[in-house]
């Protein structure tokens, strides 16, 4: 398939544009830089915002018709750009449904956000959670999900919108705790957990967000709003035991501090994707790992001799 593919350029958008084009998909990447940041993962690529008018005119600036519309560009900041965040979000999913609607593309799969729930209420979480999005950036997710829903009902586009989880793997935001951990579980520093480290959450292999969404473009059942995890519900504390255990590090695990989130646990159901679907999630937690701290040390070969 021919796959207009938003976000190419970020972490989540570069593994499944190589994984696309790796299994025979024709992939146009999309995103606000000039040029494409990692050319050979792509066919071709075309510099959009997409908020603007000229998403209209994609088509007339690419060599192939679009089969479909994989959207995973976000605007993820937070005070003071949320009047821009809800126009890059909200507005630019409604232009892309548009060109769908006029160009006859009739699949179009996004990401959401799981958090668009707010407090987990009830476990396991399933898709009919009550919403209480607690961000302006999850209540813009939560509005593409409603647009995406409002395209497939009126305008016959079949549509599907993923809430994941945590997503890791190489090339992951390294601000967050998971490559955190094993940048310091590397040098044998001290980790630092807030509160009792009891939050716990699904991490998602970045391959298997991948491999989700290549099942869902020719799957004719695949259509609405799905969670997207993994079988890997891991406290912080428990995380960061692992890791220690993982590369044989010296590091000391050290709770400080408070934590309002603790006692959250974020254990989504899959069972609605994986009847749709088929989809089984492959991601072991060792094995990730071990991968992203060897392309840590790979990349920092100085610091690790």
């Amino acid at each position: 398939m021919n796959v207009l593919l938003t976000g190419s350029n970020g972490f989540i958008g570069n593994h499944v544009a190589k994984y696309l084009k790796g299994h025979g998909h024709y992939v146009i990447g999309l995103g606000r830089k000039e040029m494409a940041l990692d050319p050979f993962a792509i066919n071709e690529y075309i510099q959009c915002n997409i908020a603007s008018e000229k998403v209209k005119d994609i088509p007339t600036l690419i060599s192939a018709k679009i089969d479909a519309v994989i959207h995973l560009a976000a605007d993820m900041r937070k005070e003071p750009h949320l009047t821009d965040v809800i126009t890059a979000n909200c507005v630019g999913t409604q232009r892309l449904l548009e060109l769908c609607e006029k160009q006859n593309i009739h699949v179009f799969l996004q990401l959401s956000s799981l958090p668009v729930i707010g407090k987990p209420l009830y476990h396991p979480i399933t898709e009919e959670h009550p919403i209480h999005p607690y961000t302006v950036y999850h209540i813009t997710k939560r509005t593409e999900e409603l647009l995406a829903n409002y395209a497939a009902e009126y305008h016959g586009i079949r549509t599907a919108s993923f809430r994941i989880s945590a997503p890791i793997g190489i090339g992951v935001n390294m601000n967050t705790i998971f490559p955190t951990f094993i940048r310091k579980a590397l040098k044998d520093e001290d980790l630092l957990l807030f509160g009792k480290g009891s939050r716990k959450q699904n991490y998602l292999y970045v391959n298997d967000i991948s491999r989700c969404l290549e099942l869902a473009l020719t799957n004719d059942y695949v259509k609405g709003v799905y969670n997207l995890t993994s079988d890997l519900l891991v406290s912080n504390l428990d995380l960061a035991k692992t890791i220690v255990k993982v590369l044989n590090s010296k590091s000391k695990i050290i709770l400080t501090g408070e934590d309002p989130t603790d006692e959250y646990i974020w254990d989504a159901s899959l069972e609605k994707l994986k009847s749709d679907s088929g989809f089984v999630p492959e991601g072991n937690i060792v094995d990730i790992i071990n991968e992203y701290a060897s392309w840590v040390k790979a990349r920092n070969n100085d610091d690790f001799k």
